[in-house]
């Protein structure tokens, strides 16, 4: 049967990071590693040789630009995984953090990212929602159409684009965004994004960002990208360090 072959063919989850890693960034990757084995996924950690994967003309465009570098990098490794062994690939960025490793994403999908809820205050002191996809979660089968458009189109785009020009995001979430309004990708809200506002909550126990993202009522996210980029604003380092020592502090936003 079909689905039989969909469900038995192999499973690989990829990850980068540079080293050293922080305690917080190995509690994460060690989440991912355990998720793995919980869901007998094969696994697969790269340090910066990722970025070799993008063509040097672009890797000069982008130097210093480390994160779209990583988001073009990891396109080209998930497409050459599988073309050459086929199956299904998942990548996650290293800032993941696993809190339930009995999930198991919609194996029937083709392609998938995932779906954040960004909360955060305004200057104004009213709250900012924004629910659309990442690409800190993203699974693709070998018989995809998908994969290979996002490769195209982001690797077009930075060839192209006035280097003064290049935003952040620019071919990850926010190529995601604009195509999503037009393709409507699968996406799993259980793969969610945390603000560094709702972190600064969920340590503290409580405040208007928690209540807004409970009275959403979304499904119950089972894992995390903790947006480590932003790890120098505010308190979000020390948040950080502190949600991943004590995931139950993440039950505060359960529905």
């Amino acid at each position: 049967m079909p689905g039989d072959t969909l469900l038995t063919s192999v499973i690989k989850v990829f990850q980068s990071a540079g080293y050293p890693c922080s305690d917080w960034l190995g509690l994460c990757l060690a989440s991912v590693r355990e998720w793995c084995a919980a869901q007998g996924f094969e696994y697969q950690f790269l340090d910066d040789t990722l970025f070799e994967r993008v063509p040097r003309p672009l890797r000069e465009k982008l130097q210093g630009r480390t994160p779209i570098l990583a988001d073009l990098a990891r396109l080209t490794l998930l497409r050459e995984h599988l073309a050459e062994e086929g199956g299904t690939a998942i990548w996650l960025d290293a800032d993941t953090f696993i809190v339930d490793p009995r999930w198991t994403p919609d194996l029937e999908q083709e392609a998938s990212f995932g779906e954040e809820l960004w909360l955060e205050m305004s200057e104004g002191g009213s709250i900012r929602s924004f629910r659309q996809p990442h690409n800190a979660f993203m699974m693709f089968r070998a018989d995809n159409p998908v994969l290979p458009f996002l490769h195209h189109v982001a690797h077009s785009m930075i060839a192209r684009v006035d280097p003064a020009a290049i935003a952040p995001q620019m071919v990850g979430p926010k190529l995601l965004k604009a195509l999503h309004n037009l393709a409507s990708f699968h996406l799993h809200p259980e793969a969610g994004a945390l603000s560094p506002g709702l972190a600064e909550e969920l340590v503290a126990g409580a405040g208007p960002l928690s209540q807004r993202y409970r009275a959403a009522a979304r499904p119950q996210t089972k894992m995390w990208n903790l947006c480590g980029s932003l790890a120098g604003q505010g308190n979000h380092l020390s948040n950080l360090k502190t949600l991943t020592r004590q995931p139950e502090l993440f039950d505060l936003l359960a529905s």
